[in-house]
């Protein structure tokens, strides 16, 4: 056999080497692709993580930022609903509403004085002003008390230019929602409101018309640095606290959300979903000053494109 003739077998024998590799390859990401959806009539989900304080994996990550965390914590509690739920039951379920039910912690009646819940419902993408009632009325019910010390509001860039420009939200925007707040207010359902990410001037257009005054402003320190001396200033001659946070402004992305979904389900599970809202809550003791729970509940719709 010619020298010739046994490099060109062995080009013959890469390529097909190669060729199968390839179609190997292609067969894989193919089979991922095509795996039979496990919740296809799925329009809504609704996830509560329960207590995180007691979640030992999240206790080993104390620098998690609040996206993470709360990704993590649906991904887990929907994992776990899909491996103990019925599969056939899947095919026809509509709305999935999963509370991670071992780490829910009801409030005892008799410590409730010595709680002091906080709740921070972070607005997605634009909704009906009634949501704000819906998630507290679901903290409440969840939690097992009647009222929460403090509502904050966080509401997110609606489009990619308002986040790029880093544009605070309106008093337009802002308004219907606080009016909703006010009624909570109104109904003992919760005591004093706050809201997130305004600069002197916009939070001044919302004190000057709100009926029931913000008492608190949750400012980014990763957008500011240090905090802006016109707003302390402002928040100190009407004696507003000034607080500081580390949210991002879009809260869940939605391609963030698409991953974390794929991770317990498959493909076509993961697509054209959007969320909708998120509400955090924390309860701080009194007397101690330490947080002793924590919990997020999660809202997303989908949108099937046609």
């Amino acid at each position: 056999m010619s020298t010739k003739s046994i490099k060109k077998t062995d080009t013959d024998i890469l390529t097909n080497q190669f060729s199968s590799i390839r179609s190997s390859s292609w067969s894989t990401t193919r089979m991922a692709t095509d795996k039979i959806p496990l919740f296809p009539k799925a329009k809504s989900m609704l996830i509560h993580s329960g207590n995180i304080i007691n979640w030992n994996r999240l206790k080993r990550k104390p620098n998690q930022n609040s996206t993470d965390e709360v990704l993590e914590c649906i991904g887990n509690t929907l994992g776990a609903y899909l491996e103990s739920a019925n599969k056939t039951d899947l095919q026809y379920v509509q709305e999935i509403y999963k509370v991670n039910t071992e780490n829910v912690q009801v409030l005892d009646e008799n410590e409730r004085d010595d709680v002091k819940i906080t709740v921070k419902v972070f607005i997605c993408s634009p909704q009906p002003p009634k949501v704000i009632t819906e998630v507290v009325d679901k903290v409440l019910n969840e939690l097992g008390t009647s009222f929460v010390e403090t509502l904050l509001l966080s509401i997110a860039p609606f489009s990619e230019e308002e986040e790029a420009d880093s544009s605070v939200p309106t008093l337009k925007v802002i308004q219907p929602y606080w009016e909703e707040m006010e009624q909570l207010v109104a109904s003992d359902k919760v005591l004093s409101l706050g809201v997130c990410d305004l600069n002197k001037d916009a939070f001044e257009d919302l004190y000057n018309w709100a009926k029931v005054k913000p008492s608190i402003d949750q400012v980014n320190l990763e957008s500011c640095c240090i905090m802006p001396k016109d707003l302390t200033e402002y928040a100190k001659s009407i004696n507003v606290q000034l607080l500081t946070h580390n949210d991002r402004p879009v809260f869940i992305p939605t391609d963030k959300l698409k991953e974390t979904l794929l991770s317990v389900s498959t493909e076509r599970d993961s697509e054209h979903w959007n969320p909708e809202w998120a509400a955090r809550y924390s309860g701080i003791l009194k007397c101690r000053g330490i947080i002793s729970m924590k919990g997020y509940i999660f809202h997303a719709t989908r949108n099937r494109k046609h």
